[in-house]
């Protein structure tokens, strides 16, 4: 039953010798409130130099609590994502980026029935370069638009001409008749600067007048 004599009749609290409480909990349980005097009591005979050491182990104790939990809850730090891709648009005879163009343009007329060229580039802007050891390569569209052909489809760096701040392949076709052609395919490609290298694969593509 409830051992708290302060409390009112109506809110004591049967088969619980713990527990005294009222509609607003402002009752507190009475071994609590006993305990309590005891140390306080405790704390009050003890000598002056004793009483400074516990208050400074208190002191000390609440302050690596609120160490650990302001460690707890920070987040880490976020590292940046790794960049190998510039996200060039596609499917034009030019994809441009801040560190490349790449431009896919024909090299001269075209007649059907004969060989055709035209020329994949790539020049690097700011302080960007070629990358010395990437193996550039240029694969033609697989498969081709109806009447076009590709006597060799694929170019890799040893079929083009790359120097410090331009590179290019000469792509052969052919079209079997005349009118409107597309021609093109996907060029893998990188840049590189002194911080880092870029890797890309843009696809170019244009439309051919044939006669």
């Amino acid at each position: 039953m409830c051992l708290d004599s302060d409390a009112p009749p109506s809110n004591r609290t049967e088969g619980n010798p713990q527990a005294c409480r009222n509609v607003a909990g402002s009752w507190t349980p009475l071994v609590a409130r006993r305990s309590t005097i005891v140390i306080f009591h405790c704390f009050m005979n003890t000598q002056p130099s004793r009483q400074r050491g516990i208050l400074s182990l208190i002191a000390v104790s609440g302050l690596a609590f609120a160490f650990a939990c302001n460690r707890s809850e920070a987040a880490p730090p976020s590292k940046p994502a790794p960049t190998d891709s510039a996200g060039a648009v596609a499917g034009g005879p030019k994809a441009e980026t801040d560190t490349y163009a790449a431009e896919l343009k024909l090299a001269g007329p075209c007649k059907a029935g004969g060989e055709c060229t035209f020329e994949v580039t790539l020049d690097t802007k700011a302080s960007y370069h070629i990358n010395k050891s990437y193996p550039y390569k240029f694969k033609a569209a697989d498969p081709p638009q109806e009447g076009v052909s590709y006597p060799k489809p694929i170019l890799k760096r040893e079929d083009g001409t790359f120097e410090e701040k331009h590179g290019s392949f000469r792509v052969p076709f052919a079209v079997a008749k005349a009118g409107k052609a597309k021609v093109g395919g996907t060029f893998n490609l990188s840049v590189c600067s002194d911080a880092n290298c870029i890797m890309d694969k843009v696809t170019l593509e244009s439309d051919v007048d044939v006669k």
